[in-house]
């Protein structure tokens, strides 16, 4: 996995944020390590893999195909809301406050060498673009993909 995008879902109101998060996606496993010593749900259980296992089957049955895939009206991708992995938002934002704030305030050795700011600024993003959507009871996940 090479890239994670935020995804959201309100109602079925889908959005597939522009915004790559490389930050996220570089330090997937120190972040996760961070997240166990601060006790809250690691950053990689919201991170969807839907567009990989598409790609991947995709590859394999290229030979086969002599017609594009369908794309979904609520989503515009080849697959649909129900085919990916939700999670509710209240339960990501504990793990992105918790990060976020252990950041501002330390350098942890979980993430020696990595850009602070720049995870910081991705943290932020993902909680500005959630913050709205938590009372509504919305859902997420961290879309992986190339």
């Amino acid at each position: 996995m090479s890239e994670l995008r935020l995804a959201t879902l309100d109602q079925r109101r889908f959005q597939l944020h522009d915004t790559a998060l490389p930050g996220l996606a570089g330090q997937l496993n120190g972040l996760d390590a961070l997240c166990r010593t601060l006790g809250v749900t690691p950053l990689s259980q919201f991170v969807d893999i839907t567009a990989l296992e598409f790609a991947e089957a995709s590859r394999l049955l290229a030979e086969d195909a002599d017609t594009p895939p369908r794309t979904y009206p609520e989503t515009g991708l080849p697959w649909g809301i129900e085919d990916m992995d939700w999670f509710p938002i209240s339960t990501g934002m504990i793990t992105l406050e918790a990060l976020s704030s252990h950041l501002q305030r330390n350098r942890p050795r979980e993430l020696a060498g990595a850009d602070r700011g720049q995870l910081l600024e991705a943290l932020a993003f993902c909680e500005a673009q959630l913050r709205p959507l938590e009372t509504e009871g919305g859902q997420f996940h961290l879309a992986a993909g190339h």
